[in-house]
C-alpha cells in the first residue's frame, strides 16, 4: 500500500484539488464586490442574517449529501463515515483546545495590578446573565487583542495580551471585555463549529476521493469508475469550499453580534469604537506585531488580520528576534473614529476573512449608539 503515496495517481488528486480552489478564489475574488455588502443596520436585520445563512448552510448541505446519494449514486458510507471522521476529531479539538491556547499564547494569572480585571469580568458576566464568570486570564504576547475560548470540560477563558493593557485605558479594555463576553454568551465557538461540520467533512471526503478514485476499479454500469468518483469528488471540493464562505461570513456577522453585545451591556458603544480604532492604527503602523498572531487560532481573536496572518505555533518573539515598536500617540481618538467610519476597505480581503472591516464594524456600532440614546 505504500506504493500508493507515491504514484502519480496519488499526487494527481491534490493537484486537481488545488486548481479547482484557484479557479473557485478567482471566480469569487471577481464577484466580490458584489457579494460584500455594507453593514447590518440594525440588531434585528443582523439576526435574520445569522439565521439565514445558517439555514442556508444547514440545508444546502444536507441537501447535497441526498442528490449525490439517491441521484448520482455516491457510496453513502463514504460520506456518512467522513463526516463522522470530521465531527469526532472536530468535538476532540474543541474539548481540549483551551490546554492547546493556554500553552500557545503563555497565559498566566493576572498578578495585583490587574486584579481589577478580573472584578470587571465578574461585574459583566453577572448584567449579562452568564450563570459562571469565566477565567480571566493575561496572555504573554505583546500584540495588542482579546479573546475568549472554552470548553465544558476545561471551562470559560477571556485572555487579555500584556500589549492591550499597554494600549488602552480602562474604559475601552472594559468594553473589549463585553465583546468577548458576548461569544461566549452566544456560544459562538461552538456554533460555527457546528456549523461548518459538514461543508469541511465535504471538502475532504472530496479531495481524498480524488485522490483514490482511481482504485475503485472498473465498473460496467458507470464505464469509467475513476472518471466517476473524481468527479464526485471535484463536486464535493467545489460545495465544500462554497459552503465554507457561508460559515465565514457567518463568523463575520457573530462578531457584529458580539459588538453589539458588548456594546449594550457595557452602555457604552462608544468606548469599543475607541478600542477598535486605537486597535487599527496600532496594527496599521507596526505590521510586524503580527507575526505575534497565531494563525490555528485566528478566529479566536478580537480583531484578526488573517490575509497578512503568517507562521505556526513557534511563530513569535521566542524564535525570532523582538523589533523596536513604534508607539502611536493618538490626540484625539473620537476623531480618528470618525474618519476611520469613512474608509473604504477592499471587498475581496473581507470576502476571505472571518473578522468584518474595523470601519464597517465602527458604523455598525454607530448606529447601535444612536439607537440606545433614542431609548
Amino acid at each position: 500500500m505504500v506504493w500508493f503515496f507515491f504514484s502519480p495517481f496519488y499526487f494527481l488528486g491534490f493537484i486537481i484539488t488545488g486548481i479547482v480552489i484557484s479557479l473557485m478564489i478567482g471566480i469569487l475574488a471577481l464577484s466580490a464586490n458584489k457579494i460584500i455588502r455594507g453593514p447590518p443596520k440594525s440588531v434585528w436585520t443582523l439576526r435574520s442574517s445569522m439565521t439565514l445563512t445558517t439555514l442556508a448552510v444547514i440545508l444546502g448541505s444536507i441537501s447535497v449529501v441526498y442528490l449525490l446519494i439517491y441521484y448520482l449514486n455516491a457510496p453513502a458510507s463514504w460520506l456518512y463515515l467522513g463526516i463522522g471522521f470530521v465531527g469526532f476529531f472536530m468535538l476532540v479539538q474543541w474539548l481540549f483546545s483551551p490546554s492547546i491556547i493556554n500553552l500557545a499564547y503563555r497565559v498566566r494569572e493576572p498578578n495585583r495590578s490587574e486584579q481589577w480585571l478580573v472584578e470587571k469580568v465578574e461585574a459583566l458576566s453577572r448584567r449579562a446573565g452568564l450563570k459562571e464568570p469565566p477565567r480571566l486570564v493575561i496572555a504573554e504576547v505583546d500584540a495588542p487583542n482579546a479573546f475568549a475560548y472554552g470548553s465544558p470540560i476545561k471551562g470559560n477563558y477571556v485572555a487579555v495580551t500584556k500589549g492591550m493593557l499597554e494600549l488602552m485605558p480602562e474604559d475601552e479594555i472594559t468594553a473589549v471585555l463585553g465583546h468577548e463576553l458576548g461569544h461566549l454568551k452566544h456560544r459562538d465557538v461552538a456554533a460555527i463549529l457546528a456549523l461548518s461540520l459538514i461543508p469541511v467533512a465535504l471538502f475532504y471526503i472530496g479531495r481524498m476521493m480524488l485522490a483514490w478514485g482511481w482504485l475503485a476499479g472498473g465498473d460496467s454500469r458507470r464505464g469509467n469508475s475513476v472518471l466517476y468518483y473524481m468527479g464526485i469528488g471535484i463536486i464535493l471540493v467545489i460545495v465544500g469550499f462554497l459552503f465554507q464562505f457561508l460559515v465565514t461570513h457567518f463568523n463575520r456577522l457573530r462578531e457584529y453580534y458580539a459588538d453589539a453585545f458588548g456594546g449594550t451591556v457595557t452602555g457604552s458603544p462608544k468606548s469599543l469604537q475607541r478600542a477598535l480604532a486605537r486597535l487599527a492604527i496600532t496594527y496599521e503602523n507596526n505590521p510586524e506585531i503580527i507575526a505575534e498572531t497565531n494563525k490555528s487560532a485566528a478566529m479566536l481573536f478580537f480583531v484578526n488580520y488573517l490575509v497578512n496572518v503568517s507562521g505556526g505555533m513557534a511563530y513569535d518573539e521566542l524564535w525570532f528576534p523582538r523589533r523596536k515598536r513604534r508607539r502611536i500617540v493618538i490626540e484625539d481618538i473620537d476623531r480618528v473614529v470618525e474618519e476611520m467610519m469613512k474608509r473604504k476597505e477592499s471587498s475581496v480581503k473581507e470576502l476571505f476573512s472571518t473578522h468584518p472591516p474595523i470601519p464597517k464594524r465602527l458604523k455598525f456600532l454607530e448606529n447601535l449608539r444612536l439607537a440606545l440614546e433614542n431609548i
